[in-house]
């Protein structure tokens, strides 16, 4: 029985890669004709094997002087300790050589912190700087520590 569904199985006779638009950056993979449902599993298991091959950096821990858990709330600032590890979830950051690396905020208020106020080294490049990270109050003072790291 299991030999005869084998048999049976629609199997692909046309596969075409087209990356005509931006061969940079795109490209469609088409495999036709597939038997039901096995679009989604390959799908999903071609989306699985591309994005863990994918390389990159982004913040791997951060410390909030004044702060000992992620519930807190830090006195003159508008956001939570949620809303600004979240807001810093967003940062895009290239590193331009191996290991791990630190970065430092020290902020006073008022008004919008973005992430151009990040004091780092030659070898990081934060590449979305207008990102906000959070909201200062009058008289407000803020000092954090990032650790950024590839992966």
């Amino acid at each position: 029985v299991i030999q005869k569904n084998w048999q049976e199985l629609i199997k692909p006779n046309k596969l075409n890669v087209d990356s005509d638009v931006d061969p940079d950056r795109k490209a469609t993979l088409v495999a036709e004709p597939l038997e039901r449902g096995f679009g989604l599993t390959l799908g999903n298991a071609l989306r699985r094997i591309l994005l863990s091959s994918l390389h990159g950096a982004a913040v791997t821990s951060l410390q909030i002087d004044g702060v000992l858990h992620e519930f807190s709330s830090i006195p003159g600032v508008r956001e939570d300790v949620t809303d600004i590890v979240l807001n810093i979830k967003g940062l895009a950051v290239r590193l331009h050589n191996e290991g791990p690396r630190r970065m430092t905020l020290k902020a006073e208020g008022p008004g919008p912190i973005s992430a151009a106020s990040l004091e780092m080294g030659p070898d990081i490049e934060v590449v979305n700087p207008e990102l906000v990270i959070c909201h200062l109050d009058e008289g407000a003072k803020l000092s954090m520590e990032f650790t950024v790291d590839s992966g």
